[in-house]
């Protein structure tokens, strides 16, 4: 009888890859010479059907939801993950961030047929991207509802898709910045009487290191201030000077405090410099 091989980082990668949607964006995000913020893997840990992530500009959302469209797609047979977009532009920058991710899913990738609009897998999952204002919103049958800055997509098309996920008992997730004070996703963020299970996460351009103080300053000058409220500061206004107080935004969210078993990284491989 020989002695089992002791497992290497690869395999502890590919465990956690398998084990969890914050492995996949740890794996990938690793790969790029970047690690996940602390944010990331929170929300990627929510055990919530309903989730709600207001976010600054260029700190990740897009990857945090290409990480759980990847996840639960390659690891559970037959799901559909339905991703709506605000534009076309869009929904093919999410694909695209998705398709970036297949190499880090190992066999689970083999033979996946990718086009410009759907992935699909040997395991008879797919991951399909539409724009709002596309025609064919309705008819879908989905395990997990994806929508893509959220903020801006019209409140017809979302209530096109909600549907989508009656029969599935799926799972609805709204990631977006900060649009106008109005809508159903501002209702959504807002409004926690009324919808009472939404777990609501809300990360500014502050709470990213990566993103160099120096930046938000000289953005700061040269944007109106309602403009780097809403694009960096997740405050929804309207009208430059219309700005939205940020205190009742705020106070419907939960602190995105990361659990200490996520951290991924540290586990793993160790300290690495932020990219």
């Amino acid at each position: 009888m020989t002695d089992a091989r002791p497992a290497t980082a690869d395999d502890l990668m590919h465990a956690a890859v398998e084990a969890s949607p914050a492995g996949l964006l740890t794996a990938s995000l690793l790969a790029a010479g970047s690690r996940p913020d602390p944010w990331q893997l929170s929300v990627l840990a929510s055990p919530a059907h309903r989730l709600a992530v207001v976010a600054a500009r260029q700190v990740g959302k897009g990857s945090v939801a290409a990480a759980r469209a990847l996840h639960l797609a390659a690891f559970t047979p037959g799901v559909l993950v339905l991703i709506v977009s605000a534009s076309e532009r869009q929904a093919r920058i999410v694909l695209g961030r998705i398709r970036g991710m297949l190499p880090h899913i190992g066999a689970a990738a083999a033979g996946a047929d990718d086009t410009q609009t759907e992935i699909r897998l040997r395991n008879g999952s797919s991951i399909v991207v539409l724009p709002a204002s596309s025609t064919s919103l309705r008819g879908w049958t989905a395990h997990l509802l994806l929508v893509d800055e959220a903020a801006y997509v019209p409140r017809v098309s979302w209530e096109a898709i909600v549907p989508t996920t009656a029969a599935t008992g799926g799972e609805i997730w709204c990631l977006t910045s900060a649009g106008s004070p109005a809508g159903w996703l501002y209702e959504i963020v807002t409004d926690t009487d009324t919808f009472p299970d939404w777990d609501r996460h809300l990360i500014t351009a502050h709470d990213v290191p990566r993103i160099r103080r120096e930046f938000l300053d000289a953005e700061r000058r040269r944007l109106p201030r309602a403009v780097f409220q809403r694009e960096y500061e997740c405050e929804f206004s309207g009208a430059e000077d219309g700005v939205f107080d940020p205190a009742a935004v705020g106070d419907a969210f939960a602190p995105a405090a990361l659990p200490g078993d996520l951290d991924l990284t540290a586990i793993l491989l160790g300290p690495l410099e932020d990219q």
